[in-house]
């Protein structure tokens, strides 16, 4: 029996010996759980040491230090050298698993290796040009695994003699090199511990011959040129010398001709074009011509005002490329009967003068095209103003608009014809200029009434509306963006937004001077928009008094490689508008917003028209059923779309948000959606009229933007093709 017993004790011993998990024994040990495997990097070059640990989890929650106690193992000991404590060597490039192991558990690690870069090439190499001239470098770096690429953007460059030659080592223009005088000098390119090294000469010629191309071109209105320089030397040699050629245009309201030769076609006529280099000039006449308008069409068509108003008569030009555009300043404008109506022959604002019927025409060259315009009898009953009791800060600025409501019942705005004034313009001033009606400047802190009069045809009324200027001062600007990129003939529109001494903030463009530190890389124009000349960085500065702030515009000297058009493939009913982007990817990977800036076409115009006009860049209208390719075309590259146009009818127009309550002097922002026939449907502002049944509750502009006036409910109203939609405005 005692035997028994025994035998039991040990067979118990030994099977609790044989108890637990992974490497430990003992029947009071941790079991090991898991391994993890950190390390400081996990994408490394070859060449390039890293201390990896391992941490090992137990079942007690307890943690430890492992690297000294597991295996290491490498998924590719080709790639990767691994000590016993876990220090690797990066071999070859590639993915890489390393593992650390103990007993049966097991962690991983992945790891990617870069090829190390070898040497740096420079091409041209041993380039020689003449003084004033430059030469684009270029860094081409070769790696580990016999792999190159173009590095030119990444390396730092330098020139030994700048005296001789410098070379530009910052965005975008880097290894651009320029000849300053004549001599030799070393340029390399360095990364990291690795330089490429090329000399450069540059020689004594003088030059003797400067052209440039092409000679007497004629051009489409509206399409753009790249002129080209070449200069030939006293040693034989010739040189493009585009990029540091004077380029002037003599019209530039026919043509206009940036920094790096790339002219603008804008107004039917001629002009010539000058390009000088090393004390020599070269002219070349361009024309440009309206052979391409198909015909043109006048806004708003057979339109009403009431006498002693004005409208604003827009052409569009549609070409035989099936684009549009904006000829409004290019067209002759003329009346059919003055004393009706008179107009402005070059600027199409049209002045109702008595009641009767006209014919307003719009000719450029061969093509002329008319549409009634009817003055009414209507008087003026009142004027409204909007927005209503508005506080702005001491400095700051506010645009008000007069409506009109004449004794038809028809609204209309009427700020470019009113008589704007200010109560008290030691407090705020207002301006009544054409150019800038309404605009308002608080001068000290008060209270001033904004005045609208209006008085023709032994009617008068005056609209008022009271404007607070607060004790607050403007504190700092600041500019949106703060650094951004642009290509050669497109351009960015800045703002710049104030914050004032009370906190409040306000948009400022309009009250500010805009500068750029290089007008030869970006100019601006006078609130705040700017257009690239050529390659180049340019600080932006917009300022009043001591306030500043600036912004950092880089122009590309990278290549534009593609042009993407979305949406690829679409379709839009006929007689509606469909709206394309055109997105620009450049040789650095750089991308840029091109709708505005592109030149769109359609091949096939009786089918769809796309405008070219900038605020409409890209809206494609349906005109009958088919289909056509949309393009989009900048700087040599193009990019399609396709768009078929249907014969879907409009069944339904739906307002969003239904029903709105705001306060007295607020804005809502209505959106009008459109259902056809084939259960499509399509956002419709910008292409629908909107009305307020009651302006004096409220008004609503042509982007679906009501103002709150005066407390009540007006229905505000989206009619399209015999179809309506409706909502509800509540102002308390």
């Amino acid at each position: 029996m005692q035997r028994v017993l025994v035998a039991l004790v040990v067979s118990l011993v030994l099977i609790l010996s044989g108890c637990g998990g992974g490497t430990q024994s003992g029947s009071n040990s941790p079991a090991l759980m898991a391994i993890q495997v950190t390390g400081p990097n996990a994408n490394i070059i070859v060449g390039q040491t890293e201390q990896l640990k391992a941490t090992g989890t137990f079942s007690a929650g307890s943690s430890q230090d492992l690297t000294n106690a597991v295996s290491w193992i490498s998924s590719n000991p080709n790639s990767v050298d691994i000590t016993a404590g876990g220090m690797l060597t990066a071999k070859a490039s590639g993915p890489v698993v390393i593992s650390a192991k103990k007993g049966t558990v097991t962690g991983s690690f992945n790891l990617t290796i870069a090829p190390a870069l070898v040497s740096i090439a420079i091409t041209p190499a041993n380039s020689t040009i003449a003084p004033g001239t430059t030469v684009q470098l270029i860094a081409t770096g070769t790696y580990t695994d016999n792999s190159t690429q173009n590095i030119t953007s990444t390396v730092t460059w330098l020139s030994g003699t700048p005296s001789v030659a410098t070379v530009s080592s910052t965005a975008p223009t880097m290894g651009l090199a320029h000849a300053v005088a004549t001599g030799n000098t070393s340029l390399t390119a360095t990364q990291g511990i690795v330089v490429g090294t090329t000399s450069l000469t540059v020689s004594s010629a003088s030059v003797t011959s400067f052209t440039i191309a092409p000679v007497n071109p004629a051009l489409a209105l509206g399409v753009s040129q790249q002129f080209t320089a070449t200069a030939g030397f006293s040693d034989g040699s010739s040189q493009d010398v585009t990029g540091v050629t004077q380029w002037q245009s003599s019209a530039t309201s026919v043509a206009s001709i940036t920094v790096s030769g790339l002219a603008s076609a804008k107004n039917i006529g001629s002009t010539t074009i000058t390009g000088s280099f090393g004390g020599m000039s070269a002219n070349s006449t361009l024309t440009v011509n309206a052979a391409n308008l198909n015909s043109i069409s006048i806004k708003p068509a057979d339109g009403t005002i009431a006498q002693g108003t004005k409208v604003q008569l827009a052409a569009i030009g549609s070409f035989n490329d099936g684009s549009t555009r904006d000829i409004t300043h290019q067209v002759t404008w003329s009346s059919s009967n003055p004393p009706i109506v008179s107009v402005g022959s070059s600027n199409g604002i049209a002045s109702g003068i008595t009641p009767g019927l006209v014919t307003m025409t719009a000719t450029l060259g061969s093509k002329t095209s008319s549409t009634s315009l009817n003055v009414s009898n209507a008087t003026i009953t009142s004027v409204l103003i909007t927005p209503t009791a508005v506080t702005i800060p001491t400095g700051g600025s506010q645009r008000f608009t007069a409506t009109g409501v004449f004794s038809d019942s028809t609204n209309q705005d009427i700020s470019t014809v009113v008589a704007w004034s200010s109560s008290d313009t030691t407090v705020a001033t207002v301006s009544n200029t054409s150019t800038n009606p309404g605009f308002a400047v608080g001068v000290t802190a008060g209270t001033a009434n904004i005045n609208a009069s209006f008085s023709y045809a032994g009617a008068t009324a005056t609209g008022t509306d009271s404007l607070t200027v607060s004790s607050a001062t403007l504190a700092s600007l600041s500019l949106k963006p703060t650094t951004a990129e642009i290509a050669p003939a497109s351009g960015l529109q800045f703002t710049a937004t104030g914050t004032f001494t009370d906190g409040t903030t306000q948009g400022m463009n309009a009250l500010l001077t805009w500068t750029s530190s290089d007008s030869t890389v970006a100019i601006l124009n006078l609130t705040g928009f700017a257009t690239g000349e050529s390659a180049g960085i340019t600080t932006i500065t917009a300022k009043t008094g001591s306030v500043s702030a600036t912004a950092n515009l880089l122009v590309e000297s990278a290549t534009l490689t593609s042009v993407q058009v979305t949406p690829q493939t679409t379709k839009v009913a006929a007689g509606f508008q469909l709206l394309f982007k055109a997105i620009g990817t450049f040789s650095n990977g750089d991308q840029q917003d091109l709708t505005g800036f592109a030149t769109w076409t359609s091949s096939s115009s009786g089918i769809a028209t796309i405008s070219n006009v900038q605020s409409t860049a890209g809206r494609a209208t349906g005109v009958q059923p088919g289909t056509t390719t949309i393009s989009a075309a900048f700087a040599g590259q193009v990019g399609t779309a396709s768009l078929t146009v249907t014969n879907a009818t409009l069944t339904s127009i739906s307002i969003t948000p239904g029903t709105a309550s705001i306060p007295v002097g607020g804005s809502q922002q209505f959106i009008a959606s459109g259902s056809f026939s084939d259960g499509s449907s399509l956002t419709l502002n910008g292409q629908i009229p909107w009305t307020s049944s009651n302006p004096a509750v409220g008004t609503i502009t042509s982007a679906g933007v009501a103002s709150a006036l005066s407390s009540g409910t007006s229905t505000i109203s989206a009619s399209l093709k015999g179809v309506t939609g409706t909502a509800i405005l509540t102002v308390q």
